[in-house]
């Protein structure tokens, strides 16, 4: 393993005090690094992955921690899951623990086809549904995060094993993409990987290729994680038929434990991206999306909120307390600190591509406003400060790598990142 170079400027480039990246040496590396991690990419771009897997399907999730007002009747324990709102492809949570306190949420997956899809504004309008807002009115916003999710599930898994590494959590493929479990499922890989290397260091065995696969990987597939997966494998095929068909092919595959799903070809995000005037036509003419184009471009602004608004969604107005702006939320949330002395983590290493975008969806969704249009053209700015690295760009990109038909353009290296205070 080499870390990154420290004491260079954003670009990469060495400055006074510049030290070389330094090497670690050991006989097994644990990855686990999520699903954007640094490590796990670059494995997977050396390796590739096993014959027939793909890592098309993704999400992200904004969530936030809140105090219920005084008036809020829910008690703890009280779960409440939606589908369907504010637009049919979106997801959303409230758990609510002891003390007046609420975690709440949405996810926006990879098969919601807008060109403008965000998290932010989508989480405000969730929060004023009538039904939910009569419990959240009044409250007070604790902390707020964002995160990818990697929802291909087992389709999605990597080689897990290779000569003194081995993968485990989320970035190996572990997610119950049927039942939307995934935290149990990581652990587990990490304590089957644990026994193997105990029964490997036994029987003074190294951790070879060989070995990690009849230790460790041979464990992983005797277990429930590896039987669930696999029934779960294509529950999610039918959302690339849209909404419905979604819904019914995970009833289906849970229904027959995995033996029909609804058909369905998985693409990479960026084929299921729709042109702005085709996603909002009937609703918004061309000549004012080509305007709004413009003026968001000169004044570096993402599209949604300006396209929402055309498109007749109603305005937030903003508490002070809960609903807030999105720069507010960051301020409030806390955030992932960008140290001077190493290079940006989010590189467009093709503007010439970037200025042809007609759609840039990693602008619109970036969880923290760190992406920006550039008003003088070519690739969007960037703002570290800003980052909470969510690694939702990654996914979010209308064009492919040249090389990778299933890369975007962008070059996202920031680790496993997500912000998340202790308590979120």
């Amino acid at each position: 393993m080499r870390l990154i170079d420290q004491g260079v400027d954003r670009r990469g480039r060495p400055e006074p005090g510049y030290l070389s990246g330094m090497d670690i040496v050991s006989r097994l590396t644990v990855v686990g690094d999520g699903p954007v991690g640094a490590v796990g990419q670059q494995l997977d771009r050396e390796l590739g992955l096993p014959p027939d897997h793909e890592r098309n399907d993704w999400a992200v999730g904004m969530k936030m921690v809140v105090d219920l007002p005084e008036s809020c009747a829910l008690e703890p324990g009280t779960v409440i899951h939606t589908l369907g709102y504010p637009e049919p492809e979106l997801f959303g949570f409230l758990y609510v623990m002891p003390d007046r306190v609420a975690s709440l949420g949405i996810f926006v997956p990879s098969w919601f086809d807008s060109p403008v899809r965000t998290s932010y504004r989508y989480l405000q309008h969730w929060m004023r549904h009538p039904y939910l807002w009569r419990h959240l009115e009044g409250g007070r916003l604790r902390s707020w995060g964002a995160k990818s999710l990697q929802e291909s599930g087992r389709r999605g898994e990597p080689w897990l094993a290779g000569d003194g590494f081995a993968r485990i959590g989320e970035g190996s493929g572990s997610t119950n993409v049927l039942t939307g479990s995934g935290v149990d499922e990581a652990w587990a890989t990490g304590c089957q990987l644990a026994e193997a290397v105990a029964e490997l260091w036994r029987a003074g065995k190294e951790c070879t290729r060989a070995n990690l696969e009849a230790a460790y990987v041979a464990r992983r597939r005797r277990s429930w994680v590896d039987e669930e997966s696999r029934i779960a494998e294509r529950a999610r095929d039918g959302f690339q038929r849209g909404f419905i068909p979604g819904l019914l092919g995970m009833a289906l595959t849970g229904l027959t434990r995995g033996r029909l799903a609804w058909p369905g070809r998985s693409v990479p995000p960026h084929e299921g991206i729709a042109a702005l005037e085709e996603f909002h036509a009937g609703r918004i003419p061309p000549d004012r999306i080509a305007r709004i184009r413009r003026e968001c471009r000169a004044s570096g602004r993402p599209l949604h909120d300006a396209l929402m608004d055309a498109a007749g969604w109603p305005p937030v107005e903003y508490d002070g307390r809960l609903l807030v702006s999105h720069q507010d939320a960051l301020l409030l949330g806390g955030k992932v600190q960008a140290p001077a002395g190493y290079a940006d983590h989010v590189v467009f290493p093709f503007p010439e591509l970037c200025a042809e975008c007609g759609a840039p969806v990693c602008v619109e969704i970036c969880s923290g406003q760190a992406i920006t249009p550039n008003p003088g053209g070519g690739a969007p700015l960037f703002d570290r400060e800003k980052c909470v690295h969510c690694g939702a760009c990654l996914w979010n990109c209308s064009q492919s790598f040249p090389e990778d038909p299933h890369r975007g353009l962008l070059v996202f290296r920031a680790g496993a990142g997500g912000l998340h205070s202790a308590e979120n």
